[in-house]
């Protein structure tokens, strides 16, 4: 089964996109800091996997930038999404390189997790 874990402080931030992870059987955690999901991804048991990362810009302990060097370091197949309010430019600027799949509103929405599905199709995540 894949994985996609929210990365908040606040649990109804990223409600608009359980329903669209629900319909591909992708099982979801929750944590709210990045030290919180780099301890579950190392717990994670060998042969699984955190498919989704899916985290608001500025956590309690690190900023996404941070946390997503600190995923792709330990996990370089997870992908990751990132909320925010960064224009394109800047987005594109700070996370080059880190294969970040998009940047999602701040709460995202019905909108937003259209866009998330259609982009993990292109990658094959989802049938």
């Amino acid at each position: 089964m894949k994985q996609a874990v929210f990365v908040s402080r606040d649990n109804a931030q990223f409600k608009g996109l359980e329903p669209m992870l629900g319909q591909h059987s992708i099982e979801i955690k929750w944590c709210a800091t990045g030290k919180e999901l780099l301890s579950l991804m190392t717990n994670t048991p060998k042969g699984q996997w955190i498919d989704l990362v899916i985290m608001e810009e500025t956590l309690p302990d690190m900023n996404a930038k941070a946390l997503v060097e600190a995923v792709t370091t330990q996990s370089p197949m997870t992908n990751c999404a990132i909320t925010g309010t960064m224009d394109k430019k800047e987005f594109h600027d700070v996370y080059e390189g880190y294969g970040v799949l998009m940047q999602l509103s701040v709460q995202p929405g019905e909108d937003d997790a259209k866009n998330l599905e259609d982009q993990l199709k292109k990658i094959r995540l989802l049938g």
